[in-house]
C-alpha cells in the first residue's frame, strides 16, 4: 500500500487512541495478559464487541462479519456460517472485558492505566496527551498531544507544506503553501520587506510586479507574509539570509504564505481593566486562542473569582496588553505566563466588539500560525540596524578620462524617489583601477555638489560635467553587494532603511475610514521594541481595509504622523490608539522605501 493510500486508510481513532483503519478493531495496550478465554482466534487480541455464534464460538464483531462474507462458515469448526446466525455476547462477557486494565496511549504525556471502559471519557476529557489534535487531522495527520506542544507540531506537520492546486486561492487568516515554475535565473517579480533584524520580524512581499511569474500565477499579494520557501523556514531570518533564499530557490518553487484575515466590520471597543489579586482567590480567567486568528482571547469568567466579582472583564474580549507587555501576537502559553508574572497587580488592555461576532463558538486552544516570543522578553536591540555612514573618495583621473561608471536611482525614477546609486563599474576605468568605489554604493556628493532631490538625467549630467577635472572627490555611504549569479542590481530595502535621517524622503497620504475603526493594516515598532527605539512600521495590509483598497500605502513603510500627531518616540499601544481613534480622513506622514527585489 502507498503511504498516501495508508494514510487515507487509517485513522486517529478517539475511542482507543490508537491509529488504525477506519473500519478496522480498536487496538489497546494491556497491563496484563489476558485469558485465552476472552481472546477472538481470528485477530488473537481480546475480544472488541464479542458475538457468539451459533455453533458456540465467540469473536469480535468485525472480526466473524468479514470472515463469513468471504469464507460464509465458522473459521474454527468449518461449520456453514453467515452473520444473521451470530448474536451480541452475553452482559457478563462484556463486563469482564470492560474491566481489563488498559495503559493510556499518550505515553509521552499520560502515565494512567484505567479499566477499558473508561479510556474513551479518559482521552476525551482528562488526557494532557490528548487536549489538541492537528488542524490537518482531515487530511490524514495524526498527531496529538498537549495544547502547547501544537505550536511546535504545526511548522513540523508533513500535511502543511502541500501546495495546493494550481487556481485554488490562498485564504485568508491562515497558512497556504503554493507551487509556483520558474526558469534558471528568472526572477520571481516581487519585492519584500522584513527580516529579523527590523521589527518586521517576518518576510513580508511590499509588491507584485506586473507581468513576473508571480503576477502570472496570480494569487500571490502585496502584504502576504513569506512563512517558508522550498524547506527553507523564513520565519524569524535576516533579510539577507531570505533574499538570499528566494533568489536560489530552484523550480518548482515552494511558498508557504500566510495572509491577514479580512477585516470584521463590527466596532471593537478598547478597555483598561485593573484587577488586584486577591490571596486564596483564583483570579479566573480562562483563555484561549481562536481557530485561523493571532491573540488570545478570554473563554470564561469562573464564578467567585477576583475577575469575576469585578464584573467588567467578559467572554470573547481580546487580550492586547498586561501590564505593558504587548499580546496581539502572543499563544495562549505566553499570555498565561505574562499573567501568572504580573504581580498582585495586573493592567489588562482589551478589545471587544461593540456587537457580537457573527461566530462566537470558534474559541479554542490551536496552532500559533506565527513563531511567536518565547514567554519572557527577547531583546533584539543588539541585532538593529546601524546607520550607514560617510566617507569621502578622491579619485584621480585623466583631463578627458570618464570615470566608468554607470548610475541609477534620482528622484521620479521607477521605483520612487531613491538616491543615485553605482550599478556598474568598469574594471579598467579610472573608478576601477583605483578600487574604492563599488557597486551598490549611494553617491551623495560630486566636488561638493549634492546629487540629493536631483532626477536621473540631472545626476548623469553633473557626472559628466567633471570629465575635465583632474581629480574628483565623492561624498558616498558604502551600499550592500550584489548577490552571486544575479542579472541586474538593485539595492535592498536595507539599504534605504539605514539611511542618514536627511536621506528621508516624506511624503503625504490620506485614508478615509468607513464603518470600521481600523484604517486596515497592522503596525510594529515603537520606543518600547525589543529592537530599541524604533519608528511605526507597517507590517501587513488586510485585503479589504481601507489602506488596501486606496493602493498608496505598503508593507514597509514608517509612518511619522498621524494628522499633525506625531509617533515618533512613542510606544506601540499608543501608536495603535492613535491610528485607531483618529475619526474620518486620516492624513498620513510616511517614508517609503522600495522593497528588495527577488
Amino acid at each position: 500500500m502507498s503511504t498516501r493510500s495508508r494514510h487515507r486508510a487509517e485513522i486517529l481513532c478517539k475511542t482507543c487512541g490508537q491509529v488504525h483503519e477506519a473500519h478496522g478493531n480498536h487496538l489497546y495496550d494491556y497491563c496484563e495478559s489476558v485469558d485465552e478465554e476472552l481472546t477472538c482466534n481470528i485477530c488473537l487480541q481480546p475480544l472488541v464487541s464479542p458475538t457468539d455464534t451459533i455453533c458456540g464460538h465467540t469473536f469480535c464483531i468485525k472480526c466473524i462479519r468479514s470472515t463469513v462474507r468471504i469464507h460464509k462458515m465458522c473459521p474454527i469448526d468449518r461449520k456453514p456460517l453467515t452473520s444473521q446466525d451470530c448474536r451480541p455476547s452475553s452482559f457478563i462477557v462484556k463486563r469482564m472485558l470492560d474491566r481489563l486494565l488498559v495503559v493510556c496511549p499518550n505515553t509521552s504525556y499520560c502515565s494512567a492505566t484505567m479499566p477499558r471502559c473508561e479510556l474513551e471519557p479518559h482521552l476525551t476529557s482528562r488526557c494532557p496527551g490528548n487536549a489538541a489534535h492537528c488542524s490537518k487531522e482531515a487530511q490524514g495527520c495524526t498527531w496529538h498531544g498537549p495544547a502547547e506542544a501544537k505550536e511546535t507540531h504545526v511548522w513540523e506537520c508533513p500535511y502543511r507544506s502541500r501546495p495546493v492546486p494550481v487556481g485554488v486561492p490562498i485564504k485568508d487568516g491562515t497558512l497556504t503553501t503554493i507551487e509556483i515554475l520558474r526558469r534558471r535565473e528568472e526572477e520571481l517579480g516581487i519585492s519584500i520587506v522584513g527580516g529579523n533584524e527590523t521589527p518586521l520580524i517576518g518576510i513580508v512581499i511590499q509588491e507584485v510586479t506586473a507581468g513576473g511569474i508571480v503576477a502570472r500565477d496570480g494569487r500571490i499579494a502585496a502584504g502576504d507574509q513569506i512563512v517558508q520557501v522550498n524547506d527553507v523556514d523564513l520565519k524569524d531570518v535576516s533579510h539577507q539570509v531570505a533574499r538570499m533564499a528566494l533568489h536560489r530557490a530552484r523550480s518548482p518553487v515552494r511558498l508557504t504564505i500566510y495572509r491577514e484575515k479580512a477585516e470584521n466590520t463590527s466596532q471593537l471597543e478598547m478597555f483598561k481593566i485593573n484587577l488586584t489579586k486577591v490571596p486564596g482567590v483564583p483570579l479566573g480567567i480562562k483563555i484561549a486562542a481562536k481557530r485561523n486568528e493571532l491573540g488570545v482571547y478570554v473563554v470564561e469568567v469562573l464564578e467567585d473569582s477576583v475577575a469575576w466579582c469585578d464584573r467588567r472583564l467578559k467572554a470573547d474580549d481580546l487580550v492586547v496588553e498586561v501590564n505593558g507587555q504587548d499580546l496581539r501576537q502572543a499563544t495562549p502559553d505566553r499570555a498565561a505566563h505574562a499573567i501568572n508574572d504580573a504581580g498582585d497587580r495586573i493592567k489588562l488592555v482589551i478589545l471587544r466588539h461593540a456587537r457580537p461576532p457573527e461566530d462566537s463558538q470558534d474559541s479554542e486552544a490551536m496552532q500559533a500560525l506565527l513563531n511567536e516570543f518565547p514567554s519572557e522578553a527577547i531583546s533584539r536591540e543588539s541585532s538593529a540596524l546601524k546607520t550607514r555612514q560617510e566617507k569621502l573618495i578622491n579619485i584621480k583621473k585623466g583631463s578627458k578620462e570618464s570615470l566608468g561608471i554607470s548610475v541609477s536611482g534620482g528622484r521620479g525614477g521607477p521605483r520612487g524617489d531613491v538616491p543615485v546609486f553605482v550599478t556598474n563599474v568598469q574594471a579598467d576605468g579610472c573608478v576601477g583601477r583605483q578600487g574604492q568605489l563599488k557597486k551598490g554604493d549611494i553617491i551623495l556628493t560630486v566636488n561638493g555638489t549634492s546629487l540629493w532631490n536631483m532626477s536621473h538625467t540631472d545626476a548623469v549630467n553633473n557626472l559628466k560635467a567633471n570629465a575635465n577635472s583632474k581629480a574628483i572627490t565623492l561624498k558616498v555611504l558604502e551600499g550592500d553587494r550584489a548577490l552571486d549569479g544575479s542579472t541586474r542590481y538593485s539595492p535592498s530595502w536595507l539599504t534605504w532603511l539605514t539611511l542618514p535621517q536627511f536621506c528621508q524622503i516624506q511624503s503625504k497620504l490620506s485614508l478615509e475610514k468607513d464603518s470600521s475603526p481600523s484604517l486596515g493594516f497592522s503596525v510594529v515598532g515603537g520606543c518600547d521594541c525589543t529592537h530599541g527605539n524604533q519608528p511605526i512600521f507597517v507590517k501587513t495590509l488586510v485585503p479589504n481595509g481601507a489602506a488596501g483598497r486606496s493602493g498608496s500605502l505598503k508593507c514597509g513603510d514608517q509612518i511619522l504622523k498621524v494628522n499633525n500627531e506625531c509617533l515618533t518616540n512613542i510606544n506601540h499601544t499608543k501608536a495603535v490608539s492613535i491610528l485607531k481613534n483618529t475619526p474620518g480622513r486620516v492624513h498620513l506622514t510616511v517614508v517609503s522605501w522600495p522593497g528588495t527585489a527577488v
